[in-house]
């Protein structure tokens, strides 16, 4: 019975990390800088959303600001669109704190935020923070569904929905980008 349980442990154990290779494989070869501690949570989000929301029906992007001409008022961490359907359908808020109910709080803040900005008939603009490319603000005008992100645990504590991680692996790995791409082999930003 022990060796059935070690067994099991080892598989578990293994598991967990063959997903991080995965994981790896695919982050490796996008410009990001993992200076920010959150974004790597934001990008390991992204990779799970891209599994449930695939291409080409759907395009799964981090980091999209919005604002008016003098001043950027907010950031969105995770905005899936439809393609087909060209809206925004979901918008995420990723938030891999060691104060699990403070990032809630701030997630609920910033959707708030969001939802008062694009209720204020104001014009607005929308640009990812990493390529600038410009998004129609029709496009986020009637989204319906958001959702909370974390690591794992973070359900329990009134998070939508939790990364495969714990906040120390997400912080390992973040380190483990950091250091690949100092090293040169992982694309930089």
């Amino acid at each position: 019975m022990k060796s059935l349980f070690t067994l099991f442990v080892l598989f578990v154990s293994f598991s967990a990390h063959a997903t991080w290779e995965e994981d790896f494989a695919q982050l490796k070869n996008i410009p990001r800088s993992y200076e920010d501690s959150g974004s790597i949570c934001e990008e390991v989000g992204r990779l799970e959303m891209q599994k449930e929301f695939p291409a080409p029906q759907y395009s799964v992007i981090v980091g999209i600001a919005y604002g008016d001409e003098a001043r950027v008022i907010g950031e969105l961490d995770l905005v899936i669109f439809d393609n087909n359907l060209q809206k925004v359908i979901k918008i995420g808020e990723v938030k891999c704190w060691k104060d699990v109910r403070g990032g809630l709080e701030k997630a609920r803040e910033q959707r708030a935020r969001f939802l008062k900005a694009i209720r204020s008939n104001r014009s607005l603009r929308f640009f990812s923070t990493s390529t600038k490319e410009a998004f129609p603000q029709e496009k986020f005008e009637y989204v319906q569904e958001f959702f909370s992100m974390a690591q794992k645990g973070s359900v329990a504590q009134g998070f939508d929905r939790e990364l495969e991680y714990t906040l120390k692996e997400m912080h390992d790995y973040r380190y483990e980008m950091i250091r690949c791409q100092n090293q040169g082999r992982c694309v930089r930003p």
